[in-house]
């Protein structure tokens, strides 16, 4: 006997809701944003860290650079010698006439960096420079006549010009007594300021230690003190190797004529005071016995990067005979400095990227 099956026996197939429908989809579209954006900021994380990485990389090799054109520098100084001209960067292998009697030429010979602060290209984009102290300002000078003309050019009130010389002097000196327009530890402690040093500046930053000095310096942005001034004890004037800022902010000078005297010596130094006169007849108001022409054992070593504005600064006094080695490292801090673009090729194998030159 044969039973029809009906409709009704057949299994019932559950048909989805269309909202149901719609829930799922609308799941699916956020669980794909949530993805997406779990891609994105894993995306973004891993670039930043890359990013971050790169810029820790460029800093080491920065640093890398600065301290090997630093020490490059530091070896040059106390391997090769002066000439009139600057440091004398001689390869080896490379000879010279009458080499035996090297230490008696002074003559320039070529491709020597020059002590007069020019800026130079040295490792990666570190920039340097040399700066011979004899060209400078000197503030540990028993004289202040050299220091009362610059100041003078910035200030025509003599009481306050020479309120910031006799400040300068106690700073100095050992003893308590007070000059005329000077101050001692009373002074000082007044407005609550350090004590004086009573002994001699380490550096030219240490002026602004001195009572008043900083509120000068602060109202004349144009006067340099990292460029101008030293803390040398013996007062001289190197035209062979001053800066040309400072030349032109001489009595009786200007920009004019301190490009001339720069273009002049690096054409030729100056042997002389004669040939001084002759060639660039300016009329100075330094005394006869004053004047050098030979670089000095005490100079500044600058380092920076291109486009920084801040200089590692390191002021070095040679001392070749030394058992305690050819160079004594005198003071070492950070200045801030304008742009120094425009620098040269450093004329020397050791800064080059090419290969050394086979002995």
């Amino acid at each position: 006997m044969k039973y029809r099956t009906t409709n009704s026996m057949q299994p019932r197939q559950r048909m989805a809701h269309p909202r149901q429908r719609g829930f799922v989809l609308v799941l699916g579209l956020w669980a794909a944003v949530i993805v997406l954006l779990l891609a994105g900021m894993l995306d973004s994380h891993v670039d930043a860290r890359l990013e971050q990485a790169r810029l820790i990389r460029l800093r080491i090799q920065d640093e890398l650079d600065m301290l090997s054109t630093r020490n490059t520098l530091l070896y040059l100084l106390g391997t090769q010698r002066y000439t009139r001209a600057g440091l004398t960067t001689t390869a080896p292998g490379e000879t010279q006439p009458d080499s035996t009697q090297d230490e008696l030429r002074i003559d320039p010979i070529g491709g020597e960096i020059a002590l007069d602060g020019s800026a130079y290209r040295g490792l990666g984009e570190v920039r340097f420079s040399l700066q011979d102290e004899s060209g400078l300002i000197a503030l540990n000078s028993e004289s202040q006549v050299d220091l009362q003309r610059l100041l003078q050019v910035f200030d025509a009130d003599e009481a306050r010009v020479s309120r910031l010389l006799d400040a300068l002097a106690d700073y100095r000196d050992s003893n308590s007594l007070r000059r005329l327009d000077g101050a001692e530890a009373p002074e000082y402690a007044a407005l609550s300021e350090p004590p004086p040093g009573n002994s001699a500046l380490r550096s030219a930053v240490e002026i602004t230690r001195v009572l008043g000095w900083r509120e000068w310096l602060f109202a004349r942005p144009g006067f340099r003190v990292h460029d101008w001034l030293s803390a040398l004890r013996v007062a001289a004037f190197n035209p062979n190797v001053m800066p040309e800022s400072l030349l032109a902010h001489l009595p009786g000078m200007d920009a004019e004529k301190a490009a001339r005297i720069v273009a002049l010596r690096r054409e030729e130094p100056f042997r002389a005071l004669p040939d001084f006169d002759m060639r660039t007849d300016v009329q100075l108001v330094w005394a006869e016995d004053q004047y050098r022409f030979f670089p000095s054992d005490t100079l500044q070593l600058r380092t920076w990067r291109q486009g920084a504005s801040h200089a590692n600064l390191l002021a070095l006094q040679l001392t070749p005979l030394s058992q305690n080695g050819p160079w004594q490292i005198t003071s070492s801090y950070r200045i801030r400095q304008g742009s120094q673009d425009d620098a040269h090729e450093a004329p020397s194998y050791l800064f080059s990227t090419r290969s050394m030159p086979a002995p």
